[in-house]
Parts: structure tokens; C-alpha cells; sequence
């Protein structure tokens, strides 16, 4: 009897139906991750999945920036390696990448934003998606995107930061600092008003380029303080506060053009 046993379940393990399922997530799971860019210079499937596991090491995007360095490739190539690396992650899902490429490719910022997605750093991934898709879903929307995480010193802070997303449309150029935090997280306003300084900042800087500074999050604090400060904070630089997901911010920024 105890033969048997281990009999039945080797049957029942190569039995048809349990080999199609076998090969039909192998299959799918390939096809998630094809390439996305029409070039001839992409990479194959497997090197996709050897960069994503080292990316997931410590210090694993440089490591794989170096690699990539190394091979010398298109900028194109370059962003469908790192949105293959993030849909292998399952960062974000092969829809969406796709849009993102077709709208966002050769944007400036695009591709070293994507390489800060696929990181082991869950907070950096959230905050540098964020961006992407505020990119993504202001292009959608008939805004240029002039850049992501575009630097910027704006002698305020010991080092060069960085312009979240960079937006235009028709005369006017809206500058966004983009936030991603759950709506139970304490705000540390510190760190926000040096954020918004830099809005005034850029903007003070580039005087001819009629632009609107926006200071955005994903979720409202449900703290009343912290709200308050924010209202206050954003009021007495002249930068506009805006809350939503991504495409609920484009239309928010969209109704901005109109009434400024």
C-alpha cells in the first residue's frame, strides 16, 4: 500500500491536465515579460529574469546599472529592460508598461526613474511609480512632459534635488511635487516646506515660463493638523495644493490651466 501511494500522486502530477497547467503558466509568465520595444537589441527573456533577481540584492540597481552600462545599448533598450525587469517584479502590470513606453519613451528622466522602481526599497518604488504615473497619465491627457525627476539646484538644500514631474501645456508650465504617503501617515513638514521652497524656487528661476507650482499627494492626511499646515504651507508660497490618484490629479491640474 505505502507503493501505491506514491504511485498515484507521480500519475496525478503528470497527469495531462496538470502538465498543460505546468506549461501554460511557464508560457504565460514568458509572455509577460517579451519585449516590449520593436528593436532588434532587446534582451532575452532569461537575462530580464537574471536582472530582476540581482536588482532585488542590496545595492541591486546599481548593480544592474553597471551591467547594463556595460552592454552599451540604446536608450530605448534600456527603458523595455528596466519595465520588464519592473512587470517581472510584478511593480507594474504589462498594460500599463506598454502605455508608458509608447507616451514616455526618449522623455527625459524617464528611463532613470524606471531604474528606481525596481529596487528593494518598497518606499522609493511607491514614490518613483507615482511620478511615472503622473507622466503617463498627463501625456494621456495632451500635456507635453518635459521631464522626470529633472535636477535642479535650488541653493536651498547642500545638494542638487530633484523636479518631480515637468508638465506643459499650451503657455503654461506646471511643476509638480508629487507625494505618495497613506492618508494615516504623520506628515513631516519640515521635509514638505523645504519641497515647496524649491517650487518658489524653480519658479523665481525661470521667470518668462509662466509657470504654476503644485504640490500634490495621492492620499489627504486624515490628521486635521497636519492638513492645516499643509493649506497654510502651500497658501503663503502660492503653490497649489492637489490630492488624488495620478489621473484624478491631471484633471485637477487640467481645470488649473483653465482658471489661471
Amino acid at each position: 500500500m505505502k507503493k501505491i501511494i506514491p504511485l498515484i500522486l507521480i500519475f496525478l502530477f503528470f497527469s495531462p491536465s496538470n502538465v498543460d497547467a505546468f506549461w501554460g503558466t511557464v508560457v504565460k509568465a514568458t509572455v509577460k515579460i517579451t519585449k516590449i520595444s520593436k528593436s532588434t537589441k532587446t534582451l532575452p527573456d532569461d537575462e530580464i529574469i537574471r536582472f530582476a533577481k540581482l536588482a532585488s540584492e542590496g545595492k541591486g540597481t546599481k548593480k544592474v546599472g553597471q551591467a547594463l552600462g556595460r552592454l552599451n545599448m540604446p536608450n530605448d533598450v534600456l527603458e523595455d529592460v528596466y519595465l520588464r525587469i519592473a512587470i517581472y517584479q510584478n511593480r507594474i502590470a504589462r498594460k500599463e508598461a506598454e502605455v508608458m513606453f509608447v507616451r514616455l519613451n526618449g522623455t527625459q528622466g524617464f528611463r532613470i526613474t524606471l531604474s528606481k522602481v525596481i529596487g528593494n526599497s518598497s518606499e522609493k518604488t511607491v514614490g518613483h511609480l507615482n511620478e511615472l504615473r503622473i507622466a503617463n497619465s498627463a501625456s494621456i491627457n495632451g500635456f507635453k512632459v518635459l521631464g522626470i525627476g529633472r535636477k535642479f539646484d535650488d541653493g536651498i538644500k547642500k545638494a542638487a534635488t530633484d523636479i518631480d514631474v515637468l508638465l506643459k501645456k499650451g503657455t503654461k508650465t506646471f511643476v509638480v511635487e508629487a507625494k505618495d504617503y497613506k492618508s494615516t501617515t504623520r506628515i513631516p513638514m519640515d521635509k514638505f516646506r523645504k519641497d515647496m521652497d524649491t517650487l518658489v524656487e524653480y519658479k523665481r528661476q525661470h521667470p518668462s515660463d509662466n509657470i504654476v507650482s503644485i504640490f500634490s499627494m495621492t492620499n489627504k492626511p486624515n490628521n486635521p493638523r497636519d492638513m492645516k499646515m499643509l493649506q497654510y504651507a502651500t497658501n503663503k508660497r502660492g503653490v497649489q495644493l492637489i490630492f488624488g490618484s495620478p489621473e484624478e490629479q491631471i484633471v485637477q491640474i487640467k481645470l488649473l490651466d483653465e482658471i489661471l
